[in-house]
């Protein structure tokens, strides 16, 4: 496994993000109050500090609070499966923990591949991508997180059948 989830991190992620909306709508209705109370008085370098506060904790409350619902995802479908690729058999080996089933795929009854890459290349948000396997005869796709097995692996395997291609911050599955 490239990187493993760690529910105490994820868990304070999203404590922090949380947090960080809170503080930024209480600084929202603070500015809000601020401009009924003194409407006739005030200036936009009174309020100018105030709102460049709420942008920033806005923008930490997306990374942070995003980020981490994300991670959560994809933490929860990791405890429900894990998938290895046989190079030599040809097969996706897909593990289900909850059934202690294992699905084998052929290569050849893979119709396409989707690659969501995270953009990010640092520790922050570069473990947010997955690989989507869609299936022959309307299957449910197989979803592989980044961490799970790396894309690149996935990427070498499977490029004449790579359909989508996309690189975003972070990916939802």
């Amino acid at each position: 496994m490239e990187f493993e989830y760690k529910k105490n991190k994820i868990l304070g992620n999203l404590i922090l993000g949380y947090l960080y909306l809170i503080f930024t709508v209480f600084i929202s209705i603070a500015i809000v109050r601020k401009m009924m109370l003194e409407w006739n008085g005030i200036s936009l370098s009174k309020i100018f500090p105030f709102i460049i506060t709420v942008f920033l904790f806005s923008f930490l409350t997306y990374l942070f609070l995003g980020t981490a619902l994300i991670r959560k995802k994809y933490y929860l479908h990791n405890l429900k499966e894990e998938s290895r690729i046989d190079i030599v058999k040809q097969q996706i080996i897909v593990f289900d923990k909850q059934s202690r089933k294992e699905k084998k795929i052929d290569f050849n009854k893979i119709k396409a591949v989707e690659l969501y890459y995270s953009w990010n290349s640092n520790e922050f948000s570069s473990d947010l991508g997955y690989t989507k396997i869609v299936i022959e005869n309307n299957a449910e796709p197989v979803l592989i997180t980044q961490n799970n097995i790396n894309q690149y692996y996935i990427y070498k395997a499977f490029k004449n059948k790579v359909t989508v291609n996309k690189s975003r911050f972070a990916n939802n599955l």
